[in-house]
């Protein structure tokens, strides 16, 4: 199974989103449009691997203050999205889609 890019009227309410209301709810556009259930966002730098800014287990996403961008706050739901549809993907490889996500979702808003 293949994860589609949003349309650009999606892409572009999620940066609204993200802008005017903040990360969570931007999410939540995301999570409504592939319908799956939500992500939680969560702002600790404890529950995160040490020299990484960002990780996803089990539908949380723990970000360190550095880590909380727009860039890292789109690269988690692709990990979201692979866990609830139950895709088998190595992790190198999901690392490598997720960032060719983030790109292409970017490209739609600019």
């Amino acid at each position: 199974m293949k994860i589609r890019v949003p349309s650009k009227k999606v892409s572009e309410r999620f940066y609204l989103t993200y802008e005017l209301r903040g990360a969570q709810k931007g999410v939540d556009i995301l999570t409504e449009y592939y319908r799956i259930p939500k992500m939680k966002i969560i702002l600790d730098d404890r529950k995160v691997v040490k020299g990484y800014e960002c990780d996803y287990f089990e539908g949380i996403a723990c970000f360190t203050k550095k880590g909380l961008n727009k860039r890292n706050v789109l690269h988690e739901p692709y990990h979201h999205l692979v866990d609830n549809n139950g895709l088998e993907i190595s992790e190198k490889k999901e690392e490598q889609k997720a960032s060719r996500f983030v790109r292409k979702i970017m490209r739609k808003t600019c």
